[in-house]
């Protein structure tokens, strides 16, 4: 039944994934006045995107090239293996909290070395922003999983979910739900596409269904981190968990949209400055659930 229960997470994410990334561009249109797309927009962009041929650069290292849209895709499907989402179900093992940053960070190295590997040099510089955002998005994230692994004195996620109501739990919850906006790229700290930008982002050189799969990527892979942090709140037992669930996606869509609604884009030195900031934050927060508070 297990099984059976991850397959329906499988399938809800992806299929809700890009619709939640629609529904986050009808709420953005509206707060700046505009009509916006349909919230099934997302959905053609991807069916088009995959009907189309893929152009491989003449200068790019073709194997990594190709290769890396694919690892994105399936580190961050193989994440949802372990992070239940619309249903309680999960495959639960030590050290499970570990995996999920792994995971998510080869995702990462993925997309970025697939930009690095198109041989063109705007691609090149808009990954090293995200190699630098990376980098300090990661210090932050080590600080949060000490202290959720020193709350519930263990790093199994079927032990953390839910975190007891502490001090530092909340505190830790408020620098996770910062982390999810960092590595969600999003405004004020990244966009993949960096349109209005002479620079533009890694994305630059992808076509066809490389490019599908690397912007489907993004869409689920907010969704997996919507879903932890949810995991992190809600008990995973409750009787009316689904309705909690689907209630907090949508409220954290909302929120996340209307912040990206109304911010330019950081410089790099500006979004590093604020990661470093909530680092600090981190580690004394770390040392609160140390002393047990």
């Amino acid at each position: 039944m297990s099984i059976i229960f991850i397959a329906v997470n499988l399938a809800f994410a992806l299929i809700i994934s890009p619709l939640i990334d629609g529904f986050e561009r009808k709420i953005r249109a509206r707060l700046q006045n505009r009509q916006g797309p349909s919230i099934l927009q997302t959905w053609w962009d991807l069916i088009k995107l995959f009907k189309r041929p893929t152009i491989e650069p003449q200068d790019s290292v073709k194997p990594l090239y190709k290769l890396a849209p694919y690892i994105t895709f399936t580190s961050i499907l193989t994440a949802y293996l372990i992070i239940p989402t619309l249903l309680p179900a999960s495959t639960n093992f030590i050290g499970d909290l570990i995996v999920v940053v792994y995971l998510l960070g080869l995702a990462t190295l993925c997309f970025v070395i697939g930009a690095f590997s198109s041989g063109n040099a705007y691609a090149q510089i808009g990954s090293n922003r995200d190699v630098s955002l990376f980098m300090s998005e990661e210090l932050l994230l080590a600080f949060i999983v000490g202290t959720i692994a020193v709350i519930g004195k263990s790093l199994s996620l079927d032990r953390l979910f839910p975190l007891p109501f502490r001090i530092s739990s909340v505190l830790a919850l408020l620098l996770l739900f910062l982390v999810i906006y960092v590595a969600s790229t999003r405004l004020p700290f990244d966009i993949a596409e960096a349109e209005p930008e002479i620079i533009e982002g890694p994305l630059i050189e992808y076509s066809g269904k490389h490019l599908g799969l690397l912007k489907y990527s993004i869409f689920l892979k907010r969704l997996l981190l919507y879903s932890l942090l949810l995991d992190f709140i809600i008990p995973i037992q409750n009787p009316i968990r689904l309705i909690c669930y689907l209630i907090g996606t949508i409220i954290l869509s909302v929120i996340y949209s209307t912040f990206e609604a109304y911010y330019g884009r950081f410089r790099i030195d500006q979004a590093i400055e604020i990661l470093k900031r909530a680092s600090i934050v981190a580690l004394i927060v770390w040392m609160i659930a140390i002393v047990g508070w």
